[in-house]
């Protein structure tokens, strides 16, 4: 039986994270408005639909869902409205859930939102939508009939407690910061942590460190802040290279950052080690710069994983990463880079040159004797 099963909260007091969100369905609820529906938002593995089926349970109300990745025609919600707004037997109320509320495609199920909407309007019950991306255009029609609640990612020390009770339910012992890094290599999702805790710990009675190894490379893209998070306030080699794999920035651009940061994460005693660190990783993005071998980028990414070992005390909490000033400034000269480019490609075509030669041989006297006029010049 899978873990996310066997542990899934009994009650409302169960239910980790998100209590803010928590207390906007239930106000939704309690003050439910015909004609009004509530658009439940967030990331995959916060509980969106957990939080209703434990709401519907505790109140004793009929839980009436559709999944609109499935059904998502007009025909197939006009039907699913027949039954859904029909008065239940033996509960006390009604909630109407559709899932999914995004699978529902603009040319393929024309009329759908229309139908939805409907729905909506007709519906003496409370009717709450749940979305992944609740900016979809596809909702556009749908959105002016809803009241909006994000739900976010879950803390990692909110993860870790919920691991850590799993643990001692199934009478398994944990070592060291096994579950720490397994809590903040989650990223927020409480259902891909518990799953793979059961991966990790299958037939075993022990939870170490080295037992993270089997869980391999995952497809999933982290933030730079997530990144930088793992990589500093990970004691573990393996979490950090993980890190570095599942995030959606370059090695190359996390080097940047991390050395921005360091001051910010690191105590004065500390600092010296992290950038002695840094110093030899950077060393080995030189030579894949100059000579064109990306093999060198394995050493840099070995060197940059040893960066949280620098740590000997941990005494910052939550962290407000900077971006580098390099970036910054490639950001607000993008306009004036691309203009540049586009100029030098004209004079290119004009003087059957390439671009290199142009921006070095002819546009900084075209630039001196025409000044901002240079590109109005070109298109006369």
């Amino acid at each position: 039986m899978l873990w996310t099963d066997r542990h899934r909260p009994a009650s409302l007091k169960e239910f980790a994270g998100n209590p803010k969100a928590v207390a906007e369905v239930l106000d939704f609820l309690n003050n439910f408005t015909p004609g009004k529906a509530l658009l439940l938002s967030g990331p995959t593995g916060t509980g969106k639909t957990l939080l209703l089926e434990l709401i519907a349970k505790e109140r004793n109300y009929d839980l009436i869902s559709l999944d609109a990745s499935e059904k998502r025609g007009k025909e197939d919600i006009e039907n699913f409205k027949q039954s859904a707004l029909s008065a239940g037997l033996f509960q006390k109320g009604r909630i109407i859930l559709v899932d999914e509320i995004e699978g529902i495609s603009g040319q393929q199920d024309r009329g759908a939102a229309g139908a939805i909407a409907e729905l909506i309007k007709a519906s003496k019950w409370p009717v709450i939508l749940i979305s992944n991306d609740p900016y979809s255009p596809k909702l556009k029609t749908i959105r002016q009939h809803c009241r909006p609640v994000k739900m976010s990612k879950i803390p990692s020390p909110s993860i870790e407690k919920r691991l850590k009770e799993i643990c001692r339910k199934e009478g398994i012992e944990f070592e060291g910061n096994a579950i720490q890094y397994l809590a903040r290599w989650s990223s927020g999702d409480m259902r891909t942590a518990i799953t793979d805790l059961q991966s990790c710990c299958s037939g075993k009675r022990v939870f170490s460190e080295k037992d993270l190894e089997i869980l391999g490379y995952r497809e999933r893209l982290s933030s730079i802040f997530e990144t930088l998070s793992s990589i500093f306030k990970s004691k573990s080699i393996v979490v950090s290279k993980r890190a570095f794999d599942s995030s959606d920035k370059d090695p190359e651009e996390i080097l940047l950052w991390i050395g921005n940061n360091i001051p910010l994460e690191f105590d004065k005693e500390d600092i010296e080690r992290a950038y002695e660190i840094l110093s030899r990783a950077d060393v080995f993005r030189g030579r894949i710069i100059k000579q064109q071998n990306y093999r060198f980028r394995l050493y840099m990414l070995d060197m940059l994983s040893f960066i949280g070992l620098a740590k000997r005390h941990d005494k910052h909490g939550f962290v407000m990463y900077q971006p580098p000033q390099r970036l910054i400034m490639m950001a607000r000269s993008k306009a004036a880079r691309e203009e540049r480019e586009a100029i030098a490609a004209r004079i290119g075509g004009m003087c059957h040159c390439s671009r290199k030669i142009a921006k070095r041989d002819y546009l900084p006297y075209l630039k001196a004797i025409y000044g901002k006029d240079t590109e109005k010049m070109l298109g006369e």
